[in-house]
């Protein structure tokens, strides 16, 4: 036995094609022919899909989030004797009922929704892959490289614009190795430099010593003349890629990203 089903959906039909074919493997059907109408947005197009299905003797599975055009899709049909499932209005209606405020009414928002979640967790994946100067092969698939000397917070900034959907890689900056070749056939609005005093960077460098159990006084990573050299050596490299900089000093991560998301948004 085969019965015709038809997907009606004011989006792609995704849902609905789910729930059909979930229903349909409970039985045991030779064949199932669907048929996925997308897009049925007008009153002309959802009549042109009722009288078709109404021809085949389709039982017709529908996500339509306008509640206009479900009363009218489910008015028509019920008048033609068309067998019909209203995948969504009853749920719309419940959650409308119990909140008190009209549903949105916007087709494909969880398409959207998870759009968005996938490609958080794919630039997630690049910040890591590309952190600390990391497969610098991959730096022309990225939308924002950060580079900046030792102890600016190029990683948890790299990790936060991610989470915002950038693919981010980042770049450390010291005067013994020269950046990668990569960096510098990028465009100059794709890359950031960050700066900071040099007494403010070291002391978050001395902190850092002391966290680690080193000597402070023994190691230059926190002395003055080595501070000023790779500084100098980063604002170099910054005049040479054409970036724009920010200054770090004081600032908390979530301030320079908003800053930073506002460039690349200009």
């Amino acid at each position: 036995m085969s019965i015709p089903l038809f997907v009606v959906s004011d989006f792609t039909g995704e849902t609905a094609e789910h729930v059909a074919r979930a229903a349909s493997t409970q039985f045991n059907l030779d064949a199932t022919e669907f048929s996925r109408f997308r897009y049925i947005n007008t009153e002309e197009r959802m009549l042109e899909v009722i009288r078709n299905a109404q021809e085949k003797q389709a039982v017709v599975i529908c996500t339509l989030v306008d509640h206009q055009l479900r009363r009218m899709f489910l008015e028509k049909t019920e008048e033609l004797g068309v067998d019909v499932v209203d995948v969504l209005g009853p749920i719309l209606d419940v959650l409308q009922r119990r909140i008190g405020t009209a549903p949105m009414e916007t087709p494909g928002l969880l398409r959207r929704m998870d759009e968005e979640y996938f490609k958080r967790v794919k630039a997630i994946e690049f910040a890591i892959k590309c952190d600390d100067g990391k497969s610098p092969e991959l730096l022309t698939n990225a939308g924002l490289v950060i580079i900046g000397v030792s102890r600016t917070s190029k990683t948890p900034l790299s990790m936060y614009m991610a989470h915002k959907g950038v693919m981010a890689a980042n770049i450390p900056l010291v005067p013994e190795a020269d950046p990668p070749k990569e960096l510098f056939s990028l465009p100059s609005e794709r890359i950031v430099g960050l700066t900071i005093q040099p007494e403010k960077l070291i002391n978050i460098r001395r902190e850092r010593l002391r966290v680690l159990g080193l000597d402070v006084e023994v190691s230059n990573y926190a002395q003055w003349e080595r501070v000023e050299e790779e500084l100098s050596f980063a604002r170099s490299v910054f005049r040479k890629t054409g970036c724009r900089t920010f200054d770090v000093t004081n600032r908390a991560i979530e301030e320079t990203a908003q800053e930073i998301l506002d460039y690349l948004r200009e």
